[in-house]
């Protein structure tokens, strides 16, 4: 639940405030006749480098070298190295628009260009 405080009681006790948040990480909102005016929120510092930002974010939990699937196939798997797919891809895979969604047909073929006569 979010903490709200009068902006006099914030100003007498600003300091003790701060500290409480920075400890606590709980966000207080500076209240002005009622109305929220501004959250005093603790910093939270980066990491100096990506390397070692997700320390002790997660657990590992099993055999993460082994293969995830069971009933692996190295011989599928070898072949699909070497190209020798087991189904060849699909070469297309929409189908053509039958009336291209509802559009007249044009009488004549081609669409003519219309050139602009030339200013002497």
């Amino acid at each position: 639940m979010e903490r709200k405080i009068n902006a006099a009681a914030f100003k007498a006790r600003c300091l003790a405030l701060i500290d409480e948040v920075a400890e606590s990480g709980q966000p207080i909102t500076v209240t002005k006749r009622g109305k929220a005016k501004v959250q005093i929120v603790a910093v939270r510092e980066k990491p100096k480098t990506l390397w070692g930002a997700t320390k002790g974010t997660f657990k590992i939990v099993g055999d993460i070298v082994g293969p995830i699937i069971e009933d692996w196939d190295e011989e599928r798997e070898l072949r699909n190295i070497r190209g020798q797919f087991d189904d060849p891809p699909a070469r297309y895979t929409h189908r053509p628009l039958a009336d291209r969604a509802g559009a007249k047909a044009r009488k004549g073929g081609k669409a003519k260009l219309r050139r602009r006569p030339r200013r002497k």
